[in-house]
């Protein structure tokens, strides 16, 4: 029969590289793969839809659809792994002592909040592309 409590692991004295490394990544690194990922998708729309002027290395509709696809489930993978780091990184932030706890804990914190954020964001762009009917409407400027 287990104990009613686990024991709860030794204090660190300071958080760890890859802590650290989560942290500024759910804070930093998820927005910028948002922000990559829809600069991307933009790029490669505007290629396949000159809008009316003629392109001769325009992309076709089902080249770009694959590149799209591709595009956002790498960004989503790497947005989701930055959320589940960086929630990790926040839950053993209690194991830590010392007066760098809070600091690191509220770096932790925000970088879990922003990650999450940016991934719905980034979730929220891909249902646009997946919906919105591209093709047609580029079709409709020419």
């Amino acid at each position: 029969m287990e104990p009613a409590h686990a024991p709860r692991p030794a204090p660190h004295a300071s958080p760890t590289r890859g802590q650290h490394i989560a942290a500024w990544y759910g804070l930093v690194g998820v927005p910028l793969v948002w922000i990559a990922h829809v600069l991307l998708c933009m790029s490669l729309v505007a290629i396949a839809c000159p809008g009316g002027v003629t392109q001769r290395n325009a992309l076709p509709w089902g080249v770009v659809q694959i590149l799209l696809a591709v595009t956002s489930a790498a960004a989503l993978a790497l947005a989701l792994a930055g959320v589940l780091a960086t929630l990790r990184a926040w839950r053993e932030s209690g194991a830590l002592a010392g007066g760098r706890r809070e600091t690191f804990r509220f770096v932790a914190w925000c970088g879990a909040a922003v990650s999450v954020a940016f991934t719905l964001g980034l979730a929220f762009t891909i249902a646009v592309l997946v919906t919105l009917p591209l093709q047609r409407v580029c079709e409709a400027l020419r």
